[in-house]
Formats: structure tokens, sequence, C-alpha cells
């Protein structure tokens, strides 16, 4: 069996992989009334089509990809194709073996988004299928697929979507990512930050609360300070800023931290909501003036 770059299988507890997968479920949140925010997508609705591949033989493979995309011809709609590609690309599973760069990649034109999203629905069930061939003497019950790159909520000044995987490749468990982002109606460009990592420091005590609240939640008990020292990944008790960048929401700055970024597959990705009050002092000036103005 090939190793792989991006999915790393441990020991670890199988319901938190479960909570790990609830984390991130693809979401429309809305904010003010619903008639205010009926008037706003009124005038700003990014138009979407849902493109689905879904491949599925009994219970040993199942390959499925959902993709909200783009149906107009606008810039906006380009940069948001440009940003499914790339993401389609990424969680690529040919692409992701150590000796990357040999796998064939979408050459189609981007306007015909079910000839993108069957292109690597396609090459990624045959990939499962060379896979299960190699694993099943070993006893393995099943591999599976399941990609959902969504639209999940919109102003009139930019997108949030959301990219959502839980790959099971044999092991101990599966791997799961949960990637969202925003991208801005006025470039069609994602945002590339939305956090000042200068003040980083001054997040400590936002981020130490929200890790917290999070795992209180998750184990049904109060975490204390003391307590977070001996179940990060981190060094100094210093809680790093994610990889993945905070995004805009209509509650406030969501954060997400992949699995085992800051602590063991056991954790799950944790991830929390901070309001834009305790943070608009440590928010990018474009992220300030898309959240707050």
């Amino acid at each position: 069996m090939k190793r792989f770059r991006y999915f790393r299988f441990t020991l670890a507890a199988a319901g938190m992989a479960l909570l790990a997968l609830g984390g991130c479920t693809s979401r429309a949140t809305k904010s003010g009334s619903a008639a205010e925010q009926d008037s706003v997508l009124q005038q700003t609705a990014f138009a979407t089509d849902s493109i689905a591949f879904c491949e599925q033989k009994d219970s040993t493979l199942k390959c499925s990809v959902v993709v909200d995309y783009p149906s107009g011809d606008d810039s906006l709609s380009v940069g948001v194709r440009r940003y499914v590609a790339g993401e389609l690309l990424h969680m690529y599973l040919p692409a992701m073996q150590e000796e990357n760069g040999e796998a064939p990649v979408y050459k189609g034109s981007m306007a015909d988004g079910k000839a993108l999203v069957d292109f690597y629905g396609n090459m990624n069930n045959v990939y499962l299928k060379a896979q299960y061939a190699e694993l099943k003497e070993l006893g393995i019950a099943g591999l599976s697929y399941d990609l959902n790159i969504r639209k999940t909520y919109e102003t009139d000044r930019y997108l949030t979507y959301e990219t959502s995987c839980y790959v099971f490749l044999g092991g101990a468990h599966g791997s799961a990512v949960c990637r969202p982002v925003n991208i801005v109606k006025a470039t069609g460009k994602v945002l590339a930050a939305t956090v000042d990592t200068l003040k980083q420091k001054a997040l400590q005590p936002i981020l130490r609360r929200g890790v917290k609240e999070y795992i209180s939640k998750a184990e049904n008990r109060k975490i204390k300070d003391s307590d977070l020292q001996n179940m990060l990944f981190v060094e100094h008790g210093i809680i790093p800023l994610p990889t993945t960048v905070p995004v805009l929401t209509p509650e406030g700055l969501r954060f997400v931290y992949q699995q085992y970024e800051i602590g063991p597959y056991a954790l799950g990705m944790v991830e929390f909501t901070v309001p834009y009050t305790d943070v608009k002092s440590c928010l990018t000036h474009e992220a300030a003036e898309l959240a707050l103005e």
C-alpha cells in the first residue's frame, strides 16, 4: 500500500472522529430578521448549481463529491470556479501519493462544472478501487471518499465557502478536513488574511478561552487553564493561530484547527467563534471593512 502525504492513520477514539466531522457540517447561517436577510439576498444572491458525483458499491466502496458551482459568467463566478477547481485538486487522492506529479489533472473548460466534478470524482473512484484490490485480503471492510465544497453564507460583500472531506483508506480510522474561506465579491479572490499575525500574543486569552469552551462541551466537563498544557501539542503554552485562515461569519470570527494541529486525533477539529467586539482590534484592515462596516 502506498503512503500518503496528507492523511495519517493513528490509534484514537472513534467517537471523537465523529465529533470532528460534526464540527464542520455545512451550514447556512442568517443574521438579522428574516425580512432583512431576504432583502439582502434578493439583491446579492450568488447563483450556483449543486453538482454531484456518487459511485457506491455495496459497503465496500463509496466515492462522493458535491460542489456548489457558479452558474454565472461574471468575474466573481470565474474567481469562485478557480477556487473550487483548486480545492478539487488539493483533495485529489492520486496527487496525494509520495510520487506526486504523475496524476492526470482536469484540462477542460472551467465553465463546464459537471465535467470538472465528474473528472475528479471518477479519478478518485478509480483510485479507491485500486487501493481496495490491494487491501481486501487484509480484511478491510471498505474504503470511502466524501468531499463537499459548498456555499454556506453570503452578504453583499463576501461569500463563505467550505470544503469538508472525510476519507477512509484503511487503518484505525479515517481522516477529516474542514476548511472554510471567505471570497470577496469585489475581487473574486479568497480573503488571504483576517487576523494580524503580529497580534498572536494579544490573542492568547481569546484562543485559550475558545479552546477550553470547545473541549468542555465535547467532554461535558469544565476544562481549566492548567489542563490545556497536558492536552495540547503546543510549545511554551502558546496556542498558534490556525493554518486555516479564520473566517468572517454573522456571529463573529470563526477559528478552525485541523486534526493534529494543536492536539491528538481524539481531540477532533477544535473550532469556536469569537464575537467581533472581542477581536476587532486584531482584524486586518480588509477583514474589518468586510465585517464591520
